[in-house]
């Protein structure tokens, strides 16, 4: 598996989730800003409402600048068969159930990707699921709630 190819992929997701998020910001900022929705008596908070959302969004902007920031210096690191699950591993789980899944433990996680024909849960160092994976190496199993279904699985794969 190429991670240079999955940190691309990972890159252009937050390349979409900012562009929205601006997209966002500036609608909430021109709400804000639009003489038609000055308020008309105290109770008319359209365009505090507004400018609170405008500033989220701004403040979300950041983070995900930041973020993908740190991910373009980030270098994934490759690994061996003999190697344990750590930051920059993409595992590969099966099931008792015999269905296969791909984690991949990233900076930036909480996302889906669609990537080689394959869908690779992304993960980052914060999320549960890189707590229980992290120090396992080929053939462990462990005990893990995916998709909202908890099952036994086993490292098959770790690239």
């Amino acid at each position: 598996m190429n991670k240079q190819l999955l940190k691309d992929a990972l890159l252009r997701s937050l390349d979409e989730e900012i562009n929205a998020a601006l997209a966002a910001a500036g609608e909430a900022h021109a709400t804000a800003s639009h003489g038609e929705n000055k308020p008309e008596n105290q109770y008319d908070t359209l365009a505090l409402e507004a400018a609170y959302l405008a500033h989220g969004q701004s403040e979300r902007i950041l983070q995900l600048q930041q973020a993908r920031i740190n991910l373009s210096r980030w270098v994934a690191p490759d690994f061996s068969e003999d190697d344990s699950v750590r930051m920059g591993a993409c595992v590969v789980l099966l099931s008792e159930n015999d269905e296969e899944r791909s984690i991949f433990i990233a900076p930036v996680g909480g996302r889906e990707l669609e990537f080689e024909g394959e869908k690779i849960l992304v993960v980052n160092q914060e999320a549960p699921v890189t707590r229980r994976l992290c120090g396992l190496q080929i053939g462990d199993e462990v005990a893990l709630t995916l998709g909202g279904r908890s099952s036994l699985w086993e490292l098959l794969a770790i690239h």
